[in-house]
């Protein structure tokens, strides 16, 4: 039987849950965290407090219709998406925040039922340490539910991990190495041609999707960043005079069709930049999590060195 000190703490878990997946969609853009958050911790709180558990369900979805209220998007925005096309529509990713709660909620109870039904007929049978099971299960559904939350967290935390020419990265169904750089000032010649303010960073490199898995691929996929963390786009300019060379438009979104594609990415980049760094976007944060994960248990957040002096 639940206490009320025991609905005080499940009530204030699912507040505080609540908030931070607030944050995650809305500061941090990570509609997905929020959606896998909800859905532990709701499993978790409807296992441990069944009783009236239909309360943490609402707290948990609480956040949606506040997003909503204040026109806080609940997905990528084109911005961050390099393939706007590809992205959720935002009223099937508010219902899909709000009710996954409650449905994480109903399989926490049900699991409850079970377990508690198994354990009757166990008693039943004359298992003497039958009414002993259920309170250690909540324990370690609980524990198992902060460890997955903590475990994630440090997972997103932890620093860049350097990769050099040639050097790939795996996840998911896809891999990508940056097989050469080169530096100039001017790409084209003639009227067509485009000077850059510092220097030019042509990047080649190797998108791979060999499996069943098609990756939709453009030059905002990637971007670069510096020792001080300053973020650089590729160059409009640039890229244009080098598609104009190349007689390429492969700069647009498009799915990779094949196996692997070659792609040419322009970065106009400070003469004296100090460690650039060619970043993916989909190998960050939680999705690339996910991703990663799907190859190799412990995930590392990969970062390919552009300079060599």
């Amino acid at each position: 039987m639940q206490s009320r000190r025991s609905d005080l703490i499940a009530l204030s878990v699912a507040l505080v849950v609540s908030l931070s997946c607030g944050l995650l969609a809305a500061y941090w853009r990570e509609g997905n965290a929020a959606f896998l958050l909800e859905l532990v911790v709701g499993a978790a709180l409807g296992f441990a407090f069944p009783r009236g558990a239909w309360r943490w369900a609402i707290v948990l979805a609480a956040w949606v219709p506040v997003a909503i209220v204040l026109k806080i998007d609940l997905v990528p925005s084109a911005s961050t998406s390099w393939c706007p096309s590809s992205a959720l529509p935002p009223h099937l990713a508010a219902w899909t925040l709000a009710l996954a709660p409650f449905i994480a909620v109903v399989a926490g109870v049900a699991l409850d039922w079970i377990v508690s039904e198994a354990l009757r007929w166990l008693g039943i049978v004359g298992w003497r340490s039958a009414d002993r099971v259920k309170p250690v299960l909540r324990i370690v559904a609980l524990g198992l539910a902060v460890f997955v939350i903590l475990a994630s967290a440090a997972l997103l935390a932890q620093p860049l991990h350097p990769y050099a020419l040639g050097q790939s990265y795996c996840w998911d169904e896809y891999c990508f190495a940056i097989t050469q750089v080169k530096r100039v000032k001017t790409i084209g010649t003639g009227s067509h041609a485009a000077t850059a303010h510092g220097i030019f960073y042509m990047v080649t490199a190797d998108m791979e999707s060999q499996w069943w898995g098609r990756f939709d691929w453009s030059t905002d996929a990637v971007y670069a960043i510096d020792y001080n963390g300053a973020e650089y786009q590729y160059s409009a300019p640039g890229q244009t005079a080098m598609e104009r060379l190349l007689h390429s438009h492969r700069s647009q979104c498009h799915e990779i069709l094949g196996a692997g594609e070659t792609e040419t990415i322009v970065f106009d980049l400070p003469v004296n930049v100090v460690q650039p760094r060619l970043l993916v976007r989909d190998t960050l944060g939680f999705e690339g999590l996910i991703g990663g994960m799907r190859l190799n248990l412990y995930y590392i957040k990969p970062a390919f060195n552009l300079r060599y002096d």
